[in-house]
């Protein structure tokens, strides 16, 4: 699919000299490193693991976001001379802005899921999971099985790829 678009692909400008650094791989980040290296910045995207992607990458199951479309897609962006630093968390903005940078965009995103205060929380703590860390722990192969019985609170994306990944791992009922 790569090859039936590829002349369609905008050409970066000649670099105006200016310097942005992009701190997360996510969409947001992605995005603007398109935009922004079309009009001849230079960026660098900074991401902390080591492929970019962000939530694409470690919430979006591959089963409904396959990693081949993932990456040809991030690859189209980065591809524009975007440079990258993967396996680099970005851990200190005061050392990030001594940089040889004109700006810098935050785009770390927002994933945290919700919890619930119900009685016996605490002592089902082993086996309830917040969906969008469980689904995270799937990607990077942390969690590979789950139990026969699932119960998943909630109906919106990630419940259902809570539930469709659940069944995918051998649950026998999920509700």
């Amino acid at each position: 699919y790569k090859d039936d678009i590829a002349p369609l692909i905008p050409m970066p400008e000649a670099s105006n000299g200016r310097k942005i650094g992009l701190i997360g791989g996510g969409p947001a980040s992605l995005t603007v490193a398109r935009d922004l290296a079309l009009m001849g910045y230079e960026c660098t995207l900074f991401e902390k693991d080591p492929q970019a992607g962000g939530l694409m990458r470690t919430n979006i199951p591959s089963f409904r976001l396959p990693e081949q479309v993932l990456d040809e897609e991030v690859n189209q962006v980065l591809d524009l001379g975007i440079k990258t630093e993967f396996n680099s968390e970005i851990t200190s903005m005061k050392d990030l802005l001594k940089k040889d940078f004109d700006a810098i965009f935050v785009g770390t995103g927002a994933p945290k899921g919700r919890d619930i205060r119900i009685e016996g929380r605490e002592e089902a703590d082993n086996n309830i999971h917040i969906g969008i860390d469980w689904l995270t722990s799937i990607a990077f192969e942390h969690t590979k099985s789950v139990g026969k019985k699932v119960i998943v609170l909630g109906g919106g994306n990630t419940a259902m790829d809570c539930c469709r990944t659940a069944i995918r791992l051998g649950a026998e009922e999920v509700k």
